[in-house]
């Protein structure tokens, strides 16, 4: 694994970074965005405390002010994605934090989302990963709903509900260049995992709100804004939308026919989850060797072992919950 000191930064186009937050020491694994409208910023996604002096650094590289950021817009608050909200807040004088109003409360009064991260991790390993996770102040919140609108330099940004992955989830269209900021709403998709022009891409079906149809909804809401590219937080731009939202409306369907065929009343959770890791991970193996020829490989497996992980979990839970 690396862990890097430098960012590294990719233009997108004309006002939009890339930046790679180096997220568990994997390089093109969790990005942030910095878009640039007539001399106003919006930061799109913090990813943890870690990432936080990375996108500093990178506003220097890039000739702006830390006043010129107006604001920080998560698009949900798994810790991947706002877990350095409140210190990169604290540290930037004129931003506003835009997140969803059922998110809005974990940023003010992070208290149950360090404690939750505590019981799966420890005190020590919680540390490691995320650093001291900070409020955001009230005052400094903005709590965006479907259609809102943010005034960006001369430009707009559009807000939209898009639950699926999680009901407190946001994502970003930026009309002016047709670029939408999709968070964890359109899927993972990562760099390495692209084939003469065809890009792998699977759902993020993580625990604990995870809802197959709604999530097909969002990506329908997704489509009807006819984006150019699709930013995705895992991983990079994504320019073929069409074939992503088939392959996504078809990884959904299989997962959830798995879950039904896999569930039995009383089963143990865990049980559940581990029967669905396995049909993924065949899924993906076949998914591979039909895109490049090979199945899995070690790294492959490395890479992906936590989507992998958390999307068998995520899959249990639903249809547990539906069965009960």
């Amino acid at each position: 694994m690396i862990r890097e000191k430098e960012p590294t930064l990719r233009l997108v186009v004309s006002g939009l970074y890339e930046m790679d937050s180096l997220y568990l020491g994997w390089q093109a694994f969790a990005a942030c965005y910095i878009l640039e409208k007539n001399g106003e910023i919006a930061i799109i996604e913090t990813n943890t405390n870690h990432a936080v002096p990375l996108l500093l650094k990178s506003l220097k590289y890039l000739g702006f002010d830390e006043e010129q950021v107006r604001y920080v817009i998560v698009t949900h608050v798994h810790l991947d994605h706002a877990g350095g909200a409140g210190k990169l807040i604290s540290l930037l004088p004129r931003a506003r934090l835009v997140v969803h109003p059922r998110g809005a409360r974990h940023m003010a009064a992070p208290g149950r989302l360090i404690s939750s991260v505590k019981q799966v991790y420890g005190e020590i390993k919680y540390r490691e990963l995320y650093g001291d996770i900070l409020a955001v102040p009230e005052e400094r919140l903005w709590e965006a709903t479907d259609q809102d609108t943010l005034e960006l330099g001369q430009g707009q940004l559009q807000i939209l509900e898009t639950p699926g992955h999680a009901k407190h989830h946001l994502v970003v269209f930026d009309p002016d260049s047709k670029s939408l900021f999709s968070g964890d709403a359109f899927g993972i998709g990562y760099p390495c995992f692209q084939y003469n022009g065809y890009r792998w891409i699977f759902p993020s079906t993580a625990p604990v709100q995870f809802d197959p149809e709604r999530a097909k909804k969002s990506f329908k809401t997704i489509m009807d804004l006819k984006p150019e590219r699709i930013l995705l937080t895992h991983y990079g731009s994504l320019e073929d939308v069409g074939s992503a939202h088939h392959q996504l409306n078809d990884w959904i369907d299989y997962m959830v026919e798995r879950a039904r065929l896999r569930f039995k009343p009383d089963q143990d959770i865990d049980i559940l989850a581990a029967q669905l890791a396995d049909d993924f991970w065949s899924h993906t193996d076949s998914n591979l060797k039909q895109a490049r020829g090979h199945g899995l490989s070690e790294k492959d497996r490395e890479f992906l072992k936590l989507d992998i992980d958390l999307n068998a979990q995520g899959v249990a839970h639903y249809i547990q919950n539906l069965n009960h």
